[in-house]
């Protein structure tokens, strides 16, 4: 069947009535509206601390070794040699005089005996001249006595300089680790004698800054051997004598030397007793956490809660410890400090 274009016109008319009326649409279909998130204010949390009154002490809680004020090294002073013998080692008690070691003098002791055989001979010869009465004799064999006694003497000299002697009574706190053949130079320590009964503590640190604010007569708490005994800091870095060898220079540097007074225990040299030093106290001061202290390009301050909201202060901080900072000023006590801002 054919149809006509107004047929045509007419069927396209209707079809377009039959989907309008059927709800269709030649457009996408609109999606419905929802309704906008709603969003709740989250509460900002602060961990506070309030500013308090209190009291502050920075100090040295550690040990220190036990060690002798008179001590002395001992050396070959003028010439050095072979060893031949070194009677001590560490820990052993001297008496004064005691042979320390020897150098290594060949025949010497031999020459010296011989030379004493001279010396008496001489001395026979002078006097059969007295008996004599021949007085050009007489001043020869003053002469020859004379010479010999020299020879004597500079014998003996030689062999005294290879004899090391122990200076005073006391302990052997080093000896040199040397053997029989070893070489040693004049004035190269082999041994040091401590004084036992002549006691103090030294305490050593790798942070000698860490000293600069403990003066001599500083209170001292000493503990050895579960008993508590009172010190005092008798000597700092800043107070080493000015007269005192480069090597005690250097080792007092970084150290303090206590004393006890009154009662003191007998503590052998080189053992440790606990101390406990004030080296600073604040009383009654401002005192803040370390954690809400802050620090940004030089400028010192805190964060304070007030009333819900967060302030920057500026503060001047004193003494600080494990316990707490000191303020000095710029805070009030009760005054709320951020510690996690």
């Amino acid at each position: 069947m054919h149809l006509t274009g107004k047929a045509l016109r007419t069927c396209a008319a209707a079809g377009i009535a039959i989907m309008l009326l059927s709800g269709c649409s030649l457009l996408p279909k609109e999606e419905e509206l929802l309704d906008p998130p709603s969003f709740q204010k989250k509460e900002d949390t602060y961990e506070t601390a309030a500013v308090k009154r209190g009291n502050l002490a920075r100090y040295i809680d550690s040990t220190a070794t036990a060690e002798s004020d008179r001590s002395v090294s001992v050396s070959f002073p003028d010439a050095g040699g072979q060893l031949k013998k070194l009677n001590v080692q560490e820990g052993d008690r001297v008496k004064k005089g005691d042979l320390l070691a020897e150098l290594e003098t060949g025949d010497l002791p031999l020459q010296i005996r011989l030379q004493k055989l001279t010396v008496e001979q001489k001395k026979l010869e002078l006097q059969d001249t007295l008996r004599s009465g021949d007085t050009e004799a007489q001043k020869l064999a003053k002469l020859d006595l004379s010479g010999a006694n020299l020879v004597l003497s500079s014998l003996e000299a030689q062999y005294g300089q290879a004899l090391l002697y122990s200076p005073a009574d006391g302990l052997v706190t080093y000896a040199a680790s040397l053997k029989p053949g070893d070489t040693v130079e004049a004035q190269s320590t082999i041994a040091a004698i401590d004084d036992p009964s002549r006691i103090h503590l030294l305490y050593t640190t790798i942070e000698p800054d860490s000293l600069a604010p403990v003066k001599p007569g500083a209170e001292v708490t000493i503990t050895y051997d579960k008993h508590t005994y009172q010190g005092k800091v008798v000597q700092t870095p800043a107070t080493v004598p000015s007269n005192a060898s480069e090597a005690d220079k250097e080792k007092y540097a970084k150290a303090l030397v206590i004393d006890f007074v009154g009662p003191k225990p007998a503590i052998p040299i080189g053992d440790t007793a606990d101390i406990k030093l004030f080296v600073e106290k604040r009383d009654n001061v401002l005192i803040i956490p370390r954690s809400g202290l802050k620090n940004f390009l030089g400028r010192t301050y805190v964060q304070v809660l007030d009333k819900g909201r967060i302030k920057e202060l500026d503060v001047e901080s004193g003494l600080s410890t494990t316990d707490g900072v000191e303020i000095v000023q710029g805070l009030e006590e009760g005054m709320q400090v951020v510690l996690n801002g």
